[in-house]
């Protein structure tokens, strides 16, 4: 799931904070959210953005979600809003640092998964194979364009959702999928929708 400017960028230079998507769109994303299993993200993405990671109906919470995060250092801070529910959700952190804040993470309710890295990374496809022996296989993906990049790279993507609003980010905007273009991805579209003036396209990845 991506919000991206009409020039495909997802954030700009200094990854301010501001919408893209209006809030129409960020509704629809709540249903979405509500019909997964567990959203994947990265460490990265947790200190970036502080998620909090759950379904809201009218400004209410209505559900927590489970989150696997992708964090090879364990970089992930204790003060972070993921960890302030963790008897409400699932957290399934991927990790090849095993160390006393791996410990005191399993004793807040986490659940560490330690891995080799492969070429300085924890490999996706194995972290997916781990997953789907927990009955896991409906993620939502909120990260950045290098874990999109490497899911694309990976064939770890079913369906991309993309909601498009009308403003430019210009040359200095994070892209949307790191050292790639979305135009080159092999793809079918199954479905749009126009929130005001934002517009939705689900793909199915080919």
């Amino acid at each position: 799931k991506m919000a991206i400017s009409s020039d495909y960028k997802i954030a700009w230079e200094n990854y301010k904070s501001k919408w893209i998507s209006n809030s129409k769109s960020r509704q629809y994303v709540h249903a979405l959210r509500l019909r997964t299993q567990a959203i994947l993200t990265t460490s990265k993405t947790i200190l970036k953005d502080n998620p909090r990671f759950t379904v809201r109906r009218n400004n209410k919470i209505i559900k927590y979600l489970n989150v696997v995060v992708i964090d090879k250092n364990l970089n992930i801070p204790f003060n972070t809003n993921l960890l302030k529910n963790l008897h409400e959700r699932r957290v399934i952190i991927f990790t090849s640092k095993k160390s006393a804040k791996s410990k005191k993470l399993k004793q807040l309710g986490c659940e560490i998964i330690e891995m080799e890295t492969k070429n300085n990374k924890l490999d996706l496809k194995k972290i997916f194979t781990h997953l789907y022996r927990l009955k896991i296989s409906d993620l939502l993906v909120e990260a950045g364009g290098i874990l999109f990049a490497d899911l694309i790279k990976n064939k770890l993507v079913d369906e991309i959702h993309l909601f498009k609003a009308p403003i430019v980010i210009g040359e200095k905007g994070i892209p949307v999928i790191e050292g790639n273009t979305l135009k080159k991805i092999k793809k079918k579209l199954l479905e749009t929708i126009k929130f005001e003036d934002n517009f939705y396209s689900k793909y199915e990845v080919n």
